[in-house]
């Protein structure tokens, strides 16, 4: 492999936190190239390992082959927060990689999973709260749904506890090479969160993107047909059978406020470490 190309930064997590939309963003800057692919997945070898992840090496250095002269190189695959060996694996690839941790709070975030989840048949269970009720069997391997991918996923409190995750990364990157977006910043101001993101990578931070979702999927789909057509057939393959645009479903009710207060409470401790952790106050996502 040609080392020029070799991944110098990973989205490191979580999932429906907006890590899909800083893709967009990012893959628009001229000095960054991110795979097509968005999530191989390919240094959590810990995780259930479905036929959407790369597992061949060759096939993964495949998808940074054409990345040129970029300063920045990467990819985003959103479990590597969870898995527990990603991180030292990152780090013997790619020593001096940067790290963006992407964090939302933890009930939203498990909610809108169990969404994703139902759309793409990775969940059978409609209603959220019996959902949780199963994860103790289904940690033994029971009541995982036939068309289940990624059983993990489905343990959705165990997913949401983030400061053994982020710590594992910090310990072994520091965290002056971990970069973390909150959910609700990313929201509110798009535009300071990106160009946060741009100065932590060190490449140009004026660079205006288009943050309009639709308008920037237009931007970078010439980028994203020209990679498509350079690809490696087994990517081409894998392209073509991932599920379509799951990312947006129907809008959910609310959680009952008895339900969303025991996960609150569920999450208290770990937030208060996560944000001591992390040197941001994360508390309010407990009230």
């Amino acid at each position: 492999m040609n080392l020029k190309c070799k991944p110098n930064f990973f989205i490191a997590g979580m999932p429906r936190s907006g890590t899909t939309s800083m893709y967009t963003y990012l893959k628009q800057h001229p000095d960054i190239f991110l795979s097509i692919y968005k999530e191989p997945n390919y240094f959590c070898k810990d995780l259930s390992q479905s036929g959407y992840n790369i597992q061949d090496e060759a096939l993964y250095y495949s998808l940074f082959v054409h990345a040129g002269s970029k300063k920045r190189i990467g990819e985003g695959s959103v479990w590597y927060l969870t898995s527990k060996t990603a991180a030292s694996n990152i780090k013997q690839f790619s020593p001096s990689a940067k790290i963006i941790v992407m964090l939302r709070n933890p009930v939203e975030m498990i909610y809108s999973l169990h969404s994703l989840y139902l759309r793409t048949g990775n969940e059978d269970t409609a209603d959220f709260e019996q959902a949780l009720a199963l994860q103790p069997d289904r940690m033994k391997g029971l009541h995982i749904p036939e068309a289940c991918y990624f059983a993990e996923g489905l343990f959705y409190t165990e997913v949401a506890k983030y400061y053994e995750k982020i710590k594992r990364f910090v310990d072994m990157f520091g965290k002056e090479n971990i970069h973390f977006v909150i959910f609700n910043d990313f929201a509110g101001n798009t535009a300071q969160s990106y160009k946060d993101v741009l100065e932590f990578l060190e490449v140009d931070a004026n660079f205006p993107a288009e943050f309009d979702l639709k308008k920037a999927d237009r931007v970078i789909r010439p980028l994203a047909l020209n990679q498509i057509r350079q690809s490696h057939p087994e990517i081409k393959k894998k392209l073509s059978t991932k599920t379509g645009d799951t990312h947006k479903g129907p809008s959910r009710p609310p959680l009952s406020p008895g339900l969303r207060s025991r996960l609150q409470e569920l999450f208290r401790e770990d937030l208060e470490k996560t944000g001591q952790l992390i040197q941001r106050d994360l508390t309010h996502w407990c009230r």
